[in-house]
């Protein structure tokens, strides 16, 4: 969560008030030895820091050392400071997000949660720190999950509202209300998830001057809210409501057309628009969403009047997206030494990229609070299995990034919930002469990452980001794999 929130207030630092740039400027100062640094200068740069405590005058100056501190990797250091800023202002946002961190999220039940919650506000009262609500809206939103879970939707919703920042007022709205969906509370469901929308398509909407980085945010979250109330509204067959709301957007933004084709194909086959709907699906299963297949079909019958000359079409369209893949594959294509790495796996067991030669090797950077990278497990996995007799291949799955004292447990517990058939190595191990684990390695700036290595040691692809798209990651993975087990052409 910690990771989480870091990262959020530093892409929102050009947007949020003075000292926060002042914040966001200095840690740029530092950014150089921060990303490309040598051990011996991440070690002078830390003992400077520690050094001029002794004169900072102001919270903000620790908030922006300890920042620093934790990118460097340096935790007792940071620890430190920590410390003293805590005791110096023990009423500061140091010692409150220390208590956020430590009491509210290693809360167990909802009822803990809310105490420490309780105790949160009246120790550090939002008025308190009026220019940072976005601190406050983690917490709520956190709560109102767990209340969810638990299916009491009255204190669920009391506390969505008490969120304050609308561009992040999704990220809790949306969880909350696809809860509710699941446990069958539809009535309180439906005006959650259409508030999420709303505030989604107020973002993607605005000109483009005032697309600040909040809008783009919020503008991201915007397919899954639509997605999952246009799916209520075609459940109470609604479809002329459904398709005006999906139209609407599709002329605002186009680029939405990808995450919302499954419900617009729905709400244009209610409504009796089956050749749009055919075509629809037509494009689904030429990106890979093989899933549509039966739905196709079907509807390719009906409309030709016979199934004859179907399974020609079928083949055409994974023609099509094979020499898509193939295409797109070529913009990932690189050529370079695989940095070496010994790393412990789940069991406790050694494993290096030098055991591994004579082997293509997938590599996958993720961590369990990686949403993009947990929405591709799916895929991965069903890529994995596509190659379990095949002992020229093996998939490593690299746990990085994590910040909680129990990571390992939590991998541990993820990974057995989810069974998935995984090898994961944990990305702990700092190199003795650079300092930097083995995603800084590999200039993993973003996760999930993955490389595709060649049985010479040579990566031979990288490609980041991800999709919950199934077939298309089975496909997709296929492609790189096999042209990685050909020897390099240049």
């Amino acid at each position: 969560m910690k990771v989480k929130a870091l990262t959020l207030a530093l892409l929102l630092a050009t947007t949020v008030g003075y000292a926060q740039q002042q914040t966001a400027n200095r840690y740029q100062q530092y950014l150089p030895i921060i990303e490309k640094g040598t051990l011996v200068q991440k070690d002078s740069l830390a003992k400077e820091l520690l050094a001029e405590i002794k004169g900072y005058k102001t919270e903000a100056e620790y908030s922006t050392t300890i920042n620093i501190l934790r990118s460097l990797d340096k935790e007792e250091e940071m620890t430190t400071v920590e410390n003293i800023a805590k005791k110096k202002y023990p009423k500061g946002a140091i010692t409150r997000d220390a208590f956020i961190t430590d009491v509210f999220y290693n809360a167990g039940t909802s009822q803990e949660k809310e105490k420490a919650y309780n105790d949160l506000i009246k120790k550090w009262p939002v008025k308190n720190f009026s220019e940072e609500p976005l601190t406050y809206d983690y917490v709520l939103a956190s709560l109102a999950r767990s209340f969810a879970h638990d299916g009491n939707a009255p204190k669920a919703v009391y506390y969505l509202s008490e969120m304050k920042e609308r561009f992040w007022r999704g990220n809790g709205y949306i969880p909350v209300g696809q809860a509710l969906l699941q446990a069958g509370d539809t009535t309180t469901a439906t005006p959650l998830l259409k508030t999420a929308m709303d505030d989604g398509y107020y973002y993607l909407t605005l000109p483009e001057e005032q697309k600040d980085n909040k809008a783009r945010f919020a503008a991201m979250g915007y397919a899954s809210a639509m997605s999952s109330y246009i799916n209520i509204l075609v459940a109470q067959k609604k479809y002329a409501e459904a398709l005006t709301d999906i139209e609407n957007t599709l002329k605002a933004a186009p680029e939405q057309a990808d995450g919302l084709a499954m419900v617009y194909y729905k709400s244009l086959m209610g409504t009796g628009r089956k050749l749009e709907a055919y075509n629809i699906l037509t494009k689904l299963y030429a990106k890979g969403q093989f899933v549509v297949e039966d739905d196709l079909k079907r509807l390719y019958t009906e409309l030709n009047g016979s199934a004859a000359g179907y399974e020609q079409f079928n083949a055409s369209l994974k023609t099509e997206l094979t020499q898509n893949i193939r295409n797109h594959i070529k913009e990932m294509a690189t050529f370079k030494p695989a940095p070496d790495f010994e790393l412990l796996n789940l069991k406790g067991e050694k494993v290096s990229l030098a055991s591994l030669k004579g082997k293509v090797v997938i590599l996958d950077f993720w961590a369990t609070w990686c949403q993009p990278c947990v929405r591709s497990f799916p895929g991965m996995k069903a890529a994995q299995e596509s190659y379990a007799n095949d002992q020229e291949v093996q998939f490593l799955f690299i746990n990085t990034w994590e910040r909680d004292k129990n990571y390992k447990e939590n991998v541990v517990s993820f990974i057995s919930k989810n069974n998935y058939p995984f090898e994961v190595l944990y990305d702990d191990q700092k190199d003795p002469q650079t300092g930097k684990v083995m995603a800084a390695k590999y200039d993993v700036n973003g996760i999930p990452a993955k490389f595709i290595i060649d049985k010479e040691g040579n990566i031979r692809y990288f490609l980041t980001g991800s999709t919950p798209n199934v077939d298309y990651i089975k496909l997709e993975m296929k492609e790189l794999i096999e042209a990685a087990k050909k020897p390099y052409k240049g």
